[in-house]
């Protein structure tokens, strides 16, 4: 008698994601879900990286620091490497501005901009909003909480579900060139 065929489950693909705070990660745990329900073979390593003190360079060197510690603990190197990041303090000051796209293409990091915060990003989340292009962080929050009145930073996978879907991934994806590179990386849009 032939022993039943064990069902192969697939090696998941890890993924380093850095995440400027705690509205980031989140989001990242939001993902997360949208990944499970999809039944995608992805993991995401959320980590916040702080104290980087919303400097873009400094929080990229904090995440090559943190990879490097990671991979070396686990023992194998992680598939794909991202960070995101708000568009926003970006040019203050250009001599990090290039030391910070020097070490991304040196450690493979890739970066994911929200221009010019986390909260523009979520805004074209929503339906009816995809083209807005709120110019300053004050002002994508003040359009988003016209649209989202509950919104709060640094909300949860759960709160961010209550008004989010899968959806709502695809309209961003659509306006967020960046975001859409990350989310077809790991499967959420084709």
């Amino acid at each position: 008698m032939r022993r039943p065929q064990r069902r192969r489950i697939p090696q998941r693909r890890r993924l380093f994601v850095g995440c400027e705070g705690e509205s980031e990660r989140g989001y990242g745990a939001f993902l997360t879900r949208l990944i499970e329900d999809q039944q995608l073979a992805v993991h995401l390593d959320l980590v916040v990286l702080q104290p980087g003190g919303g400097d873009p360079c400094g929080i990229v060197e904090l995440a090559a620091r943190r990879i490097a510690q990671k991979q070396k603990s686990r023992g194998e190197p992680y598939d794909r490497k991202i960070v995101l990041l708000d568009a926003d303090r970006l040019g203050a000051v250009p001599e990090r501005d290039q030391r910070l796209f020097q070490l991304s293409r040196r450690e493979n990091i890739h970066l994911v901009w929200q221009r010019p915060c986390h909260e523009a990003t979520l805004l074209h989340h929503i339906d009816g909003c995809e083209r807005l292009d709120p110019q300053s962080t004050a002002g994508a929050l003040r359009e988003l909480r016209r649209r989202w009145n509950d919104y709060q930073k640094g909300m949860s996978a759960n709160r961010l579900a209550e008004r989010l879907d899968l959806d709502a991934v695809h309209r961003a994806a659509a306006v967020e060139q960046d975001l859409a590179v990350f989310l077809t990386e790991i499967g959420l849009v084709r």
